[in-house]
């Protein structure tokens, strides 16, 4: 997937740029005590970087505005989404249509609708109910009349009932007279559809509506049936043409007291009769009752949040990891054989179209504890392998190739022309991503009749498409050239690493599948498969990206995704040394998953230090937009709420800190953490069946069986079974403690200042990948040393900064040093008293400085920055601190 630039700005953009300033908007975090992090995130403010968050089922989609209901536009829209609901409309390739609105329930006095405007309204506040989806606003109006209510609007999608949602008005009038309610479906936002039919039973004070998606044909019915209190007069509203129908609703009201109206939802899509299927739903809704509805949903979210991550110690980062669980279940639900878009349910963005997003990032987060919900992510494919056979045929090939962006039917669906959209012609990695999830979901599940029927369906013509791409040369290797990797910046190149690794491992888990269901697999697919490798420079001792990569900026990882999810055996020293190499050359401007990646790469490999952490904090800090804890693609926009960071974000502690792999025979772990967190919690993991919870903690890692067993567990290489009752108690490997003569590894780092992921930890994690950068100068860096000491030597490791890629490689431009032309190193016995023991003056060139200085006793070291080069601020790669 392309974030798009220049000329290729054809995406849903949200233009929160820059800085967040969040103090005007309040966060309650209303922590339980049996839980990590909060579970309810509210605003108080609407002002500022403040965006309407969303809630889902899965099935629906609704992002709620300020007024606590109905649609509202602006830079985050509050639209309406259902899954599957795909148009096409004249001259543009399919896309997911808006719906119209359903949640509008307007309350108006004075001739005037309620909103929070400034001076008409006290007490708002807006809160996100993570337990159990709902979205609940309160505020106190004062009417143009004068007249001063007391609102309260809930809206929830049903967790329990797909197509079902409601919303909930509550009002308190601090004055007598007649109240005016309007029960909407507006049709404002839904721009790719049109109406078919409306109608009204007002005897039930239920109404309804079907539209048509453009182009597909696509079939959606509407129905909307109020509850309220007797007295109440309905007035029908509607215009087909404007796909909107309504009613208006007039009543009696007294001073003080309480009026509750309850708008009962239900949506259908074709091929059901969806009119007739949403009007019995409405009906079923309102029969059940709101309390009843909210029972059911809730226990619904109770049996998702029975497997979730917790984090110990990070009341901040266990939220974040709260909220992006919620939103990444709110878009996808267990029977429906629907894929994740890059923004899921919570917005059209990249035309709600399905990428590699899907399977490599938001997958892996849902297969861990919730193979239900990713079942239908691989279903999807399935339903659309003859869209692939065909796409392979007629783009010369054998077997099945899947779309670069995928929609209704499963043809390509990339916006043309190929000269600026190239992905749909080059990036053709999407085929082994698809089938690295489906090997990765019998790995998991165990279940051999899936994989006959399904499974293998589509890796055996994954593989065969791959052997009919790879070229064969005379001295026994196979090469793929003209292709697009993961990094899109440098398109159509030859021998690119992912794609080769991805091809070969297709082929290799091919062949494995074919002795599980029965089938004969051809010879070529391991003869190919063994020469289809990675470049490897001997030199710098790094697999170059692709033939001729001359270390050009990259947009986001590739090269360090061999190591995870595709597990390419290389050494040690050699993934280290790929992860510092890419990661220096990483655009700040792409997405987050890049860090993530890196976070499970590092744990992986274990190099001392904390730099795990530090990649964890990249990956989330700069991304974060608002208090309701939404990502957004890159720092400064892109698709929100970006479900394809959230996944990649989860992955780190499922993967990561965890070290856990799927194997047919067992589950493989590798526990690690830093000092940073006090533990994290994997509960209900599933296994073929079992279910079971990882908990690592400080020293030691203990794996339960929550149902099911034996349980066997290969860890750090050495085999366990988990037996009921009887936990399995392991060491936690702690790469930031391995014995090192630099006295400020990993120790508490505090700056002056930091831009959003690159905190001064960065300075002192023993990685020379990551860096402090702050946000002003001057700036000081100040770092308690691991134990008093006498000191006489710090190094100072500067970072770089590489030119934009053109997408014409090498991109012109030199290489910039970001380092500090002045600065004083200081040292402190006490944090108070400083002493100056060294100063740097007047120097531009070169990334490493190693100061020496006379022997002082210290407990702290620190950095007093006043000038650097290039008119930027530093970037501090390393700070060490050594006796000699």
């Amino acid at each position: 997937m392309r974030i798009a630039r220049g000329k290729k700005n054809r995406w849903f953009r949200v233009l929160l740029c820059g800085v967040l300033v969040l103090a005007t908007v309040a966060a309650a975090h209303a922590a339980q005590p049996e839980d990590s992090g909060s579970y309810r995130l509210t605003a108080t403010d609407t002002g500022g970087d403040y965006a309407p968050t969303f809630t889902g089922n899965g099935y629906l989609g609704v992002r709620v505005p300020p007024a606590g209901q109905g649609y509202a536009g602006g830079t985050v829209p509050a639209q309406s989404e259902v899954a599957g609901f795909y148009a096409r409309p004249a001259g543009q390739v399919q896309q997911r249509a808006n719906i119209p609105t359903w949640s509008t329930l307007r309350f108006t006095d004075g001739g005037q609708d309620f909103a929070p405007r400034p001076g008409q309204v006290t007490g708002w506040r807006q809160q996100l109910n993570l337990r159990d989806g709902s979205i609940t606003t309160t505020a106190r109006w004062t009417a143009p009349n004068g007249h001063v209510s007391e609102l309260r609007y809930v809206v929830f999608t049903d967790r329990a009932r797909a197509g079902v949602a409601a919303v909930r008005l509550e009002l308190t009038p601090r004055w007598t007279g007649t109240a005016t309610i309007t029960d909407l479906i507006d049709g404002t936002p839904a721009t790719a559809s049109v109406g078919v039919t409306i109608g009204w039973d007002g005897t039930a004070h239920q109404y309804w509506e079907t539209v048509r998606s453009q182009g597909l044909g696509v079939l959606a019915g509407l129905s909307s049936r109020l509850g309220l209190g007797e007295g109440a007069s309905f007035t029908p509203v509607g215009d087909i043409t404007k796909q909107t129908v309504g009613q208006r609703v007039t009543f009696p009201v007294t001073e003080n007291h309480h009026y509750t109206i309850t708008k009962y939802v239900a949506i259908a899509t074709s091929p059901t009769q969806p009119e007739t299927a949403a009007r019995q739903q409405s009906s079923a809704a309102a029969v059940i009752g709101f309390d009843g509805l909210m029972t059911e949903n809730t226990a619904a979210w109770n049996a998702l949040w029975a497997g979730r991550v917790d984090i110990l110690g990070n009341p901040t980062l266990a939220t974040e990891v709260n909220a992006s669980e919620f939103y990444l279940w709110s878009s996808t639900h267990e029977g429906l054989d629907w894929s994740i878009s890059p923004a899921g349910l919570s917005s059209n963005g990249y035309d709600g179209h399905v990428f590699w997003d899907a399977e490599t990032w938001m997958y892996p987060a849902l297969l861990a504890q919730h193979p239900e919900l990713a079942a239908g992510m691989d279903n999807y494919r399935y339903q659309r392998l003859g869209a692939a056979e065909a796409h392979a045929t007629e783009t010369g090939f054998s077997g099945v190739r899947f779309p670069w962006e995928s929609a209704l039917d499963g043809t390509e669906q990339i916006p043309p022309p190929a000269s600026v959209n190239s992905e749909g012609v080059y990036e053709q990695h999407i085929t082994a991503d698809v089938a690295l999830a489906q090997w990765q979901y019998y790995l998991a599940t165990g279940d051999r009749g899936w994989l006959v029927a399904r499974g293998w369906p589509v890796l055996s013509r994954a593989a065969t498409f791959w052997s009919s791409r790879a070229q064969h040369n005379a001295d026994g290797s196979y090469h793929i050239t003209h292709v697009t990797g993961a990094d899109e910046e440098n398109p159509d190149v030859n021998d690119e690493a992912y794609t080769n690794v991805a091809a070969a491992t297709t082929l290799r888990i091919a062949t494995q599948a074919a002795r599980v269901v029965g089938a004969a697999a051809p010879g070529e697919w391991s003869t190919i498969a063994t020469g289809l490798s990675p470049l490897y420079d001997t030199t710098s001792g790094i697999h170059p990206e692709f033939a001729g990569y001359q270390g050009q900026l990259v947009k986001q990882a590739d090269v360090t995704m061999l190591q995870y999810p595709w597990q390419y055996p290389m050494p040690a020293a050699t993934a280290q040394r790929d992860v510092d190499y890419y990661m220096r050359r990483s655009d700040r401007g792409g997405p987050s998953m890049d860090d993530a990646v890196s976070t499970i790469d590092t744990a992986a490999i274990g190099s001392p230090g904390c730099s795990p952490f530090v990649y964890t904090q990249r990956s989330i800090e700069p991304f974060m937009r608002d208090v309701f804890d939404q990502f957004s693609e890159t720092r400064t926009g892109g698709a929100f709420t970006f479900m394809t960071g959230i996944g990649g974000f989860l992955q780190e502690f499922l993967y990561g800190y965890s070290g856990l792999r799927w194997d047919a025979d067992s589950v493989w772990l590798d526990p690690s953490l830093t000092g940073q967190l006090d533990g994290v919690v994997l509960h209900n993991l599933a296994w073929h069946g079992t279910r079971f919870t990882v908990t690592i903690r400080d020293e030691r890692t203990q794996v339960s069986l929550d149902s099911g067993g034996p349980l066997p567990v290969v860890v750090a290489g050495h085999p366990h079974t988990v037996l009921p009752g009887h936990p399995l108690t392991v060491p936690t490997r702690r790469a930031d403690r391995t014995p090192t003569t630099d006295l400020a590894r990993c120790q508490a780092a505090q700056a002056s200042s930091n831009q959003p992921g690159a905190g001064p930890l960065a300075a002192v994690d023993g990685s020379p990948a990551t860096d402090w950068r702050p946000t002003r100068l001057p700036a000081s860096l100040t770092v308690p040393l691991a134990h008093q000491q006498t000191i006489s030597k710090a190094t100072l490791d500067w970072g770089q900064r590489w030119p934009p890629a053109s997408e014409v490689p090498p991109p012109p431009g030199p290489v910039q040093t970001l380092r500090a032309s002045d600065f004083d190193l200081v040292v402190s016995q006490d944090g108070r008293n400083w002493t100056v023991v060294a100063q740097v003056r007047g120097r531009t060139e070169g990334t490493h400085d190693e100061l020496r200085f006379r022997p002082v006793d210290a407990r702290f070291v620190g950095l007093r920055i006043s000038a650097s080069t290039n008119h930027t601020v530093p970037a501090l790669d390393e700070l060490t601190a050594t006796t000699s």
